[in-house]
């Protein structure tokens, strides 16, 4: 579908156009750096960048219980991430939720430490995020006129 913008904005309103999951999917996974978005107690925004993984359509991170983000989520789990090429930009609104290790997909470990040097394991004294998407945008700087997207998840 398209996201809703004001007429001003000329976006296609036609179905033609319309990415695919799997080309968000597939620019989530490759990314190295990601930026997160949580809300403060008192309703003010904190933007932090971080490392992470896109695996099997959720997002995992770790972080210190000590950080901002940590804190903010406990008390708000709603969340946005955005993808690391603004000419490819990707955003995801969702709710993160801490994950045990017996919650980790099989492999992740490796799959962090493969990709960053490091695993990605919750005994070490972090906590753990698995950040599931509600809904998602693309928005495609080439493609801006034809391939403006939104997908909207269960």
């Amino acid at each position: 579908m398209r996201p809703l913008v004001p007429a001003s904005y000329h976006f296609p309103t036609s179905l033609k156009g319309l990415l695919d999951w799997s080309w968000a999917r597939e620019r989530l996974t490759k990314s190295q750096n990601y930026v997160i978005i949580t809300v403060r107690p008192d309703g003010r925004p904190h933007v932090m960048g971080m490392h992470g993984l896109w695996h099997d359509d959720s997002y995992y991170f770790g972080t210190s219980p000590a950080t901002r983000k940590a804190k903010n989520l406990a008390s708000n789990p709603h969340c946005a991430l955005i993808s690391e090429d603004m000419n490819e930009l990707i955003i995801v609104e969702g709710v993160a939720e801490a994950v045990g290790y017996d919650k980790l997909p099989e492999g992740l470990s490796d799959a962090s430490k493969k990709k960053y040097g490091w695993p990605m394991d919750p005994r070490s004294g972090g906590i753990v995020y698995k950040l599931s998407p509600q809904v998602a945008f693309a928005f495609p700087l080439k493609q801006i006129t034809t391939a403006v997207t939104k997908w909207v998840f269960e």
